[in-house]
C-alpha cells in the first residue's frame, strides 16, 4: 500500500479514536466536536521529507494551522501535523493472539460494499484493561505504565491492508480526573507501512497551538503541544514520546479553571 492509498482510507478509520458509548461524537472534517476528545490521525506521506527528519526517534513539528479553509470547502479547521520518527517492526514482533487479525481483515475486504461506513482495513477490539490489550498484541517492547486514575475504557485499533498485512496497532485508554479528561495512545508501526509517518489532529474550533520540549527525570525528551481554549472553555495539552521505537501519546483536555493538567502530563512522562 502506498502513502496516497493509505491516506484515502485513513479518513474512514480516524473517528474510531473517539468511538465509545459515553464518548462525544466522532472527530471528522466538517463536524463539530466536543473539546476533550482528540482524534489523532496517524498517516503516511508518500515520498521522503528528509529535511524534517531528526536523529534517532522522536516527533517534530511540520505545521500549525488556525481556521484554515481547504479549497472548495465551506468549513475551516485548526490543528497541527507532526513528523514521527519511529521503528517499523516485523510481523514476528507481534506474538500474541493479534496474529488472527490478518485473516479477519482479509475477510472484511472480501465482503466490503461501497455503502458501508467503515473501512474494511480497520478492525477494533475492546478490553477490560490496558494490560489485556498489550497481552493480546504480544509485543515485548511495550511499556506497561501504571497511571493513578482508573481506566474507563481500552480499545485496540488495527489498520491493515487488503492482503491482511498489519500496518499499525494502537491501544487507546480513557481516564478522567474530576473535570480533566485523558486519552493515552500507544502505537506500533510495522514494516508494511511505507513512507514517512505523520501524526495530525484537527478541529473545527478556532484555536491556536504552541509547542515546547521538556526533559523527563529519566532524561527522555517529551514533545508538548498546547491548545488555547475552545468555545466551551476547554484547553488541550498533548505529550508525545517515542520509547524503543514505539510512539506514546497522552492527550489531556481540561476546563480553564481546572488545575493539575501539567502535573498529570509530567507524571505520565516520568514513568518512561
Amino acid at each position: 500500500m502506498n502513502g496516497n492509498e493509505f491516506l484515502d482510507w485513513m479518513e474512514w478509520i480516524d473517528p474510531a479514536y473517539v468511538e465509545a458509548a459515553d464518548v462525544p461524537p466522532r472527530i471528522q472534517k466538517r463536524s463539530r466536536i466536543r473539546p476533550w476528545l482528540v482524534a489523532a490521525c496517524l498517516c503516511v506521506l508518500a515520498g521522503a521529507m528528509t529535511a524534517l527528519a531528526v536523529g534517532g526517534f522522536g516527533t517534530q513539528l511540520i505545521e500549525f494551522f488556525t481556521s484554515r479553509t481547504a479549497p472548495g470547502s465551506d468549513y475551516s479547521e485548526s490543528g497541527y501535523v507532526l513528523s514521527a520518527q519511529v521503528e517499523k517492526f516485523s510481523d514476528d514482533a507481534l506474538k500474541g493472539k493479534i496474529r488472527e487479525v490478518p485473516a479477519l481483515i482479509r475477510r472484511q475486504f472480501a465482503s466490503y460494499e461501497l455503502y458501508m461506513s467503515q473501512s474494511p482495513g480497520y478492525w477494533q477490539k475492546s478490553f477490560a484493561t490496558r494490560d489485556g490489550a498489550y497481552d493480546y498484541i504480544g509485543f515485548d517492547g511495550l511499556k506497561h505504565l501504571q497511571l493513578d486514575p482508573e481506566e474507563k475504557q481500552t480499545t485496540l485499533h488495527v489498520q491493515g491492508a487488503e492482503n491482511g498485512d498489519i500496518l499499525s496497532v494502537s491501544v487507546e485508554t480513557l481516564y478522567t480526573v474530576d473535570d480533566i479528561r485523558m486519552q493515552f495512545f500507544t502505537t506500533i508501526f510495522t514494516e508494511h507501512t511505507d513512507g514517512e509517518i505523520t501524526v495530525s489532529t484537527a478541529t473545527t474550533e478556532n484555536v491556536r497551538f504552541e509547542e515546547a520540549f521538556r526533559t523527563t527525570k529519566n532524561g527522555k525528551t517529551l514533545h508538548v503541544i498546547t491548545q488555547t481554549a475552545s468555545e466551551s472553555g476547554y484547553l488541550g495539552m498533548d505529550g508525545y514520546l517515542v520509547e524503543n521505537g514505539v510512539l506514546y501519546h497522552l492527550h489531556i483536555a481540561y476546563p480553564e479553571d481546572a488545575s493539575g493538567a501539567a502535573e498529570l502530563l509530567e507524571q505520565w512522562a516520568d514513568l518512561f
